[in-house]
């Protein structure tokens, strides 16, 4: 049998969201803003229950549900990546852009749009059912015609069930263009023509029935069918449009025949429709129809029930058959159930139907399709059937504003609320930002929706757009800092890395940028000395805050406290000192000339120590350090830093030796130079990028930059990047609180996998097999050598600035010089094909 899609099609006419039906019904539709799921902790898990508990105890009888999948549009994505960038002054990140277009068409990423229909009253349009006989179906209603205060009472009464809902959806009004899209998607699912996801409100307020395309919707496909005089009871309906042949699609119904006897378990166990992902090949829409009765009818209606059950009971009392005990379990189950109603008096009823579209370019791919699904769900214990002769009703579902068929109540299903708010069907495993850079794709989410991360525009949304990153060797850390870099300097910012590997990969990767300044602490070129770097008014206190610790001086000593003398604002003038040289001068000189010789003949002596060894700090020839260029990168290779263990025990902290002193003096000199130079107002994104992140963690003054970074950076345009392989001992203070974007990559020892993801915000005591994932699943290596094969590496968990976890991976830059640039050892030569196999590997 073959129907024609504008004889299914309801809608008369349309005005923004509202939508007036042919039968008289009046909806309103709201796109809904799904709440973050994936791998959130249990109790924020509950939260989202509790929404959806809400929603459906709210929602009026015939409302719609509607998790619609389809194509993002390339150029939207690329759109995304350019807010808040000037490409005329970036022209490097322009490249960029151009150079992610093809990558993200061959990866073709998917979205999926959340909606909910409502009905909101009946037409007075006066359309009776006598003139719609007469002008067919296809009559239409002049949206003209109607009126203001006709619209605003159809709205009022949409606001009051929304009201009632809550905000946590956060529904925003459908544009009218939404429903022509909406119906050419349904005609078109998963064919070479299925439109992409709309972005935009699109060129209608206003339409009517014209404005969709008709089509022959041929149940069973018999058309593909040579034989006539046999039809065909494969459970597909073959779409066709006539104006568009290319545009076939076969579409299979898919409705749930049974849950699980002994119910589903939240979280873990009830959320069916999260399956639906990562299908190939295929395009799964989901919609479902619900309708709802308070507690007081269904406890009133299980009262009705169990007497009629008595008396079934007492007229078979005397039979010997097995029906007096079906009885009895009737009657136990319909009290447990009215008992559930009676305890929690906030309940009511749900009665709903599940239609799972599933949509490919021909027959075998969808069949092949749907018993994929049927696969994946015989976990959750549901048995899907794709009931033959129901296929175009069921289709018909999905469409708003559809009136009742029989189908509808043939496969629907009764469960008490809570139950149903287990199925938490408006959730998502969206992770990143709205806009930004793309620095990945998603995994978790089966859609691989690119991951952006705004990392210039967060302080614009009152975001913090530090990071933290931490990992095992080789795991890819380094890449992901590197790649953070190399976005911000080609977005007009600027950044500082200190670099601690001996082949010099941040130097090696510098080398691609035009005017990146590269700076050798043990062969200095520049001068790191506090009272040349620094302002006046702060130089002396940035000064002691190195000087004292390197002396191993205490700030009431009696050096320590001639030091502090010396150091003040006033005294700097007095004594005509300009650099730390010039301090050692003046201290010689007073250690001869002052009465109490003995404080500064100690101070004098612990200075003479280093001022020759040190010429970063003492030599006034040396230009100093100003962060002005859109690459820094410092070198502290051959610098002696004391371990994680050692800065955070005191005993070995007061043993340490002066090489391992002077290391840390430097090391937090560099990042109190970027903490000046990037924390301040000059209109310029500054990114300070640290490996070994206990060095900032870890000491007082590091611990303050990093807290100042992390508070204050959005305030300034300013973020720090820091990476560590054991964030339970290093991301500890500001860079455990106030860091909001986290990444974990691959961790082997259980140990720090756990602490890792325990960083993250995971619950491992509700889902341990994260931590297997996490430590053999994630980029693994494998094959000779065991080595990570290209379409694997990049492998990561994030946390984003809203704490929704998810897994992804890590692209690289789209352009070929860049990827080469960041690799992470300078001597290794570049494969060419990297980038083909990766974009291979995800697609």
């Amino acid at each position: 049998m073959t129907l024609f899609g504008r004889d299914i099609q309801p809608t008369a006419a349309i005005r923004g969201n509202l939508q007036f039906t042919h039968s008289g019904l009046v909806t309103a539709t709201y796109f809904i803003n799904p709440l973050g799921y994936g791998l959130r902790r249990s109790s924020d898990k509950m939260e989202v229950k509790q929404a959806h508990h809400a929603l459906i105890n709210n929602l009026p009888g015939g409302a719609l549900l509607l998790g619609i999948q389809a194509g993002l549009n390339t150029i939207d994505v690329l759109t995304k990546m350019v807010e808040g960038v000037d490409l005329d002054d970036c022209e490097d990140y322009a490249i960029e852009v151009v150079g992610s277009f093809e990558r993200i068409r061959d990866i073709r990423p998917l979205t999926r749009l959340y909606l909910l229909s409502i009905p909101v009253g009946a037409s007075n349009s006066g359309i009776s059912a006598l003139s719609r006989m007469w002008r067919g179906s296809t009559s239409t209603i002049d949206a003209a015609a109607l009126s203001r205060a006709d619209l605003d009472e159809y709205l009022e009464k949409a606001n009051e069930t929304l009201s009632r809902i809550g905000g946590d959806f956060d529904p925003v009004p459908v544009p009218a263009a939404l429903f022509q899209w909406l119906w050419e998607h349904y005609l078109s699912r998963g064919s070479v023509a299925d439109p992409v996801a709309p972005t935009t409100a699109g060129v209608l307020d206003e339409a009517t029935a014209a404005v969709f395309r008709s089509a022959a919707l041929d149940e069973g496909a018999q058309t593909d069918s040579s034989r006539r005089i046999r039809p065909s009871f494969v459970p597909v309906v073959k779409v066709v449009q006539p104006d568009y042949t290319y545009g076939v699609s076969y579409q299979s119904m898919l409705t749930p025949n049974s849950f699980p006897y002994g119910g589903m378990t939240f979280p873990g166990g009830s959320e069916f429709l999260s399956v639906l992902e990562g299908l190939d090949n295929a395009t799964v829409d989901w919609g479902i129809r619900v309708s709802t009765r308070p507690a007081e009818q269904v406890l009133k209606s299980n009262e009705q029930n169990l007497r009629r059950l008595g008396e079934q009971m007492d007229q078979r009392d005397q039979e010997v058959s097995f029906a007096q005990n079906t009885l009895m379990g009737k009657a136990k189950m319909l009290g447990e159930y009215n008992q559930h109603f009676e305890v929690n008096g906030g309940e009511s009823e749900v009665s709903f139907t599940t239609v799972i579209a599933v949509g490919g370019i021909s027959r075998d791919a969808t069949l092949e399709a749907v018993n994929t699904l049927k696969r994946r769900y015989k976990r959750f214990q549901i048995d899907l059937t794709s009931p033959i002769g129901a296929q175009v009703d069921l289709w018909s579902m999905l469409l708003p504003g559809c009136p009742p068929r029989r189908a509808f109540d043939d496969f629907a299903h009764i469960v008490p609320s809570d139950m149903w708010a287990g199925f938490v069907p408006f959730t998502t495993a969206e992770v990143g930002d709205d806009s930004g850079p793309i620095i990945g794709v998603n995994l978790l989410s089966g859609n691989f929706e690119p991951i952006h991360f705004g990392i210039m525009e967060a302080a614009l949304h009152d975001l913090s757009a530090s990071f933290a990153v931490t990992g095992e060797l080789g795991s890819g850390k380094s890449y992901f800092l590197k790649l953070m870099a190399v976005l911000v300097h080609d977005m007009g910012g600027q950044f500082l890395a200190i670099d601690r590997s001996q082949v010099g990969e941040w130097a090696h990767f510098a080398a691609s940028i035009d005017n990146a300044v590269v700076i050798d602490l043990a062969e200095p070129k520049v001068s790191l000395d506090p009272l040349r770097l620094f302002e006046p008014r702060i130089a002396g206190e940035r000064t002691l805050d190195s000087i004292l610790p390197l002396l191993d001086l205490s700030p009431t000593s009696g050096p320590g406290a001639a030091a502090s003398n010396l150091l003040t604002a006033k005294s700097i003038v007095e004594h005509g000192i300009r650099s730390l040289r010039d301090f050692y001068d003046v201290v010689c000189r007073l250690r001869d000339t002052a009465v109490h010789d003995q404080d500064y003949a100690d101070l004098a002596a612990r200075l003479g120590t280093v001022v020759e060894r040190v010429p970063v700090l003492f030599d006034a020839t040396l230009p100093p350090l100003r962060l002005t260029a859109s690459a820094t990168v410092v070198r502290t290779h051959k610098l002696a830093l004391p371990t994680a263990e050692e800065l955070t025990s005191p005993h070995l902290y007061n043993r340490l030796p002066l090489t391992k002193r002077l290391g840390t003096a430097l090391y937090e000199l560099v990042g109190v130079a970027a903490r000046e130079a990037f924390l301040s107002d000059n209109g310029r994104f500054g990114l300070l990028v640290g490996d070994e992140a206990h060095h900032f963690t870890q000491t007082q003054v590091g611990a303050a930059v990093t807290s100042d970074f992390s508070r204050d950076g959005r305030k300034h345009l300013a973020a720090i990047g820091l990476a560590s392989h054991d964030p339970g001992a290093d991301f500890q203070g500001a860079a455990h609180n106030l860091i909001p974007n986290r990444f974990v990559f691959r961790q082997r020892d259980e140990t720090l996998a756990r602490n890792s993801l325990e960083w993250l915000g995971v619950d491992l005591d509700a889902a341990p097999f994260l931590l297997q994932i996490l430590r053999e699943e994630t980029s693994p290596p494998t094959g000779p050598g065991r080595q990570v094969p290209i379409q694997r590496r990049g492998e990561m968990f994030m946390r984003d600035a809203l704490n929704r976890i998810g897994r992804g991976k890590v692209l690289g830059p789209a352009r070929p010089d860049r990827a080469e640039a960041i690799t992470s050892t300078p001597v290794a030569t570049s494969d060419g094909n990297a980038l083909a196999k990766q974009r291979e590997a995800v697609t």
